[in-house]
């Protein structure tokens, strides 16, 4: 696995540049490698490319492929790489069912609050750094009263 300088390596893909540049910050204060691409597509090359990845983290809603179709295909050609999908399109209970459905280990509502996007990378790092084959879901989201 690629390691530059940190804890694990992170691609984030996102079709926002904005976020892409902020969430890269964060992460990299973190001590982690983190890798950007603006879709699913170029994030599938970059691991074709350069092998697995240990957390992949993507938007939903990105033009042409949407992040649930990206995450699907990681999980194909890199079963181990723990998967994160973040949305502002789907409500807290529609989110937590597709993540379910998919077997994606961890979500995030946006608009993102830090210090869970924090936790939740802490997380997937350490599971993978266990090699754990399995696709435990982690449940990283606040609960909102009656979901």
């Amino acid at each position: 696995m690629e390691s530059v300088r940190g804890k694990c390596n992170i691609l984030f893909v996102d079709d926002d540049e904005v976020t892409l540049e902020m969430m890269k910050a964060v992460l990299y204060s973190e001590k982690h490698n983190v890798i950007t691409k603006l879709s699913g597509e170029e994030g599938l090359q970059y691991i074709k490319e350069n092998g697995p990845i240990a957390i992949v983290i993507s938007d939903y809603k990105m033009g042409g492929m949407d992040g649930l179709e990206f995450l699907e295909a990681v999980k194909v050609i890199s079963p181990l790489t723990k998967r994160c999908l973040c949305s502002g399109f789907f409500s807290r209970r529609d989110l937590k069912d597709k993540v379910k459905s998919q077997e994606i280990h961890a979500h995030m509502i946006k608009q993102i609050d830090i210090k869970e996007m924090v936790s939740i990378v802490r997380e997937l790092a350490q599971d993978f750094e266990k090699n754990i084959v399995g696709t435990p879901i982690k449940d990283q989201s606040k609960e909102v009263a009656g979901e």
